[in-house]
């Protein structure tokens, strides 16, 4: 009984979850417009030619994450991009300024699955 007792001040106790952590549509959408904001100060940053439709994709992904996300999650939303630009941010700057050959490797590969993945919500990829 005792361990009955203990679940159930846990369910009381712990926070619960938004409805927007439940989304995984829309938490996928924040992820990427984030990613895609990485890439695009990244391309900025490297003078690459592919800003403009690195632009347009981010663009893409800003819409279909106003159209998922409910107004009251608008703030998760943004957090969760945030915190995805930051993530591929880092894996960019490794990819490029790396000293160590293997984590740059590395970051490359991941850096282009993310955006294989991103892409993939797209209907023209």
């Amino acid at each position: 009984m005792s361990s009955l007792k203990t679940f159930l001040v846990l369910l009381l106790i712990l926070p619960k979850q938004s409805p927007a952590a439940d989304d995984p549509l829309m938490s996928s959408f924040a992820a990427c417009a984030g990613r895609f904001s990485a890439e695009l100060e990244h391309a900025w940053l490297m003078n690459d030619d592919r800003t403009d439709q690195i632009a347009h994709r981010r663009a893409q992904f800003i819409d279909l994450l106003n159209t998922t996300v409910p107004d009251d999650q608008r703030r998760h939303a943004l957090h969760l991009r945030i915190d995805a630009k930051m993530a591929h941010a880092k894996l960019l700057s490794a990819a490029r300024f790396s000293h160590d050959a293997d984590r740059s490797k590395w970051a490359v590969r991941r850096a282009r699955a993310e955006i294989v993945y991103c892409t993939g919500f797209l209907l023209e990829s």
